[in-house]
């Protein structure tokens, strides 16, 4: 190698040419020059010079790489508030690209651009005094350069670049958050509801009892009372026929005196029409002795284990538990095969099951607008041999046939707001099939009326059809 003088570049040391050389290099392999250190330095010196450009480059694109990776978008802001530069999420998030954000407003993300978001947060950035607290939260709603909205929560915090203020927009799309915040109040006030039927089943059973017990003393005394007069009818028409037979022995004007009395009181009439009062009294507390038995039944607590089960005596109560459902909007008729088999079922859970889906039927119907005479529900049990097949018919307005394949999917519903949960079908359908082994499914036609199915097994663990009990 040829000597050379100190701070000149060797005559075959290409590497330090400066047409080979970037261009962000030159001033300081200038400078390098300038120094006049000796020939053997100055590789050295470049060799470093490089090393520290490259790590330079892979930390700066390293930390590219992290902002670029992380879901909140995150803005520079001057203190015009002009968007400076933006990450991967925010050109995501805003839907837009660096070319139409940078050099914008940042107003653009606020759905109400005069509105005093954004000025209060930079206001309580800036008035801090501490030192403490160096940015502000707030949840807003913000809009996208396509002018879609979503709920945005967003932090600001003080940055300092090149010595001028700056601010950090650190924002998130928290659409899910808000969703789950929704359907979490939902299932909450649903849950309390549900601790509120809870509370008044168990109650149920006890006010059915303290009912029971005045209800019989009424229904006692009617029918003494209703035997009784046709005892004292007899014995009054007997007396009346004496009377009249020995009215000429009576003093003068007693009997005419006593007709007329007779005939105030209209006599023949209460004759006529107390039996038929005492008679409509006594099905009037029969009809609510059998309220109360089906309250008492529906209400029993049921076991931890599947217990033989009368699916014809619990579609019964259900029917005088929910009449006041349908009464007013449909004639029910029942078709029950008599002497089915019991079987295995948890029984609250399969008198819910005929609940859901009868007061349903009810509320088709009411939604449908037919006229009484064409409002009708219909119940069928019968024994396919080894099932029992439940069928509950509507003439309601049917299922549209976009909403039949989520039927049964949990908080569906095509009911208005306060109206339906959407999870009466779906814990149906969770206590039949799950629960029991079972199936459900349905037929329907739109302005015809739709028909649940309930196929329930009736076999117990053992595999044997559980009989009926026998008559007694």
């Amino acid at each position: 190698m040829m000597a050379s003088k100190a701070g000149t570049p060797p005559e075959n040391l290409h590497i330090l040419h400066p047409a080979d050389i970037k261009t962000t290099e030159d001033s300081l392999l200038n400078a390098v020059y300038e120094l006049n250190l000796p020939t053997e330095a100055v590789p050295r010196v470049h060799a470093l010079l490089k090393a520290q450009h490259n790590r330079e480059k892979e930390s700066a694109e390293r930390l590219q790489t992290i902002l670029d990776s992380v879901v909140e978008g995150i803005l520079i802001i001057d203190g015009a508030g002009k968007i400076l530069d933006c990450n991967q999420s925010a050109r995501v998030l805003l839907r837009g690209n660096s070319q139409r954000l940078e050099g914008t407003s940042v107003e653009i993300m606020f759905v109400d651009r005069k509105s005093t978001v954004r000025h209060k947060l930079l206001n309580r950035c800036i008035n801090i005094s501490s030192g403490m607290l160096r940015y502000d939260y707030t949840e807003t709603m913000g809009q996208r350069l396509d002018g879609d909205t979503f709920p945005m929560e967003v932090i600001v915090s003080p940055a300092y670049f090149r010595g001028e203020t700056s601010y950090l927009y650190i924002f998130r799309d928290i659409t899910r958050r808000k969703q789950a915040e929704i359907s979490q109040v939902k299932l909450e006030n649903e849950l309390r509801e549900a601790l509120k039927l809870e509370a008044i089943g168990h109650l149920a059973g006890g006010i059915a009892h303290e009912i029971n017990t005045p209800s019989q003393y009424i229904r006692d005394n009617l029918k003494f009372l209703n035997d009784g007069y046709g005892s004292l009818s007899r014995i009054l028409g007997l007396a009346l026929h004496t009377l009249w037979q020995n009215r000429a022995y009576l003093p003068d004007g007693t009997f005419n005196e006593f007709a007329k009395k007779l005939r105030a009181t209209d006599l023949e009439f209460l004759l006529d029409e107390i039996p038929h009062a005492t008679q409509q009294s006594l099905d009037g507390i029969n009809q609510v002795a059998r309220i109360v038995l089906s309250m008492k039944e529906f209400s029993h607590p049921g076991g931890a284990e599947k217990t033989a089960t009368d699916i014809n005596r619990v579609l019964a109560n259900v029917i005088v538990i929910s009449r006041n459902e349908w009464k007013h909007n449909a004639h029910l008729t029942e078709d029950f095969e008599p002497e089915i088999p019991h079987i295995p079922c948890f029984i609250n859970e399969i008198n819910q099951v005929f609940l859901n889906l009868i007061v349903n039927a009810a509320q088709a119907i009411a939604s449908s607008g037919r006229s009484m005479e064409e409002s009708k529900i219909h119940i069928t049990t019968r024994f396919l041999d080894d099932s029992i097949l439940i069928s509950i018919s509507d003439t309601g307005t049917g299922i549209a046939e976009e909403n039949r394949s989520k039927i049964f999917n949990p908080f569906f519903t095509t009911k208005e707001v306060g109206k339906g949960t959407g999870q009466g079908l779906a814990i149906t359908h969770d206590i039949v099939q799950v629960k029991h082994g079972g199936r459900i499914w349905f037929e329907t036609e739109m302005g015809k009326g739709t028909t649940f199915f309930v196929s329930l097994p009736a076999e117990d663990r053992t595999g044997k059809i559980v009989p009926p009990p026998a008559k007694k």
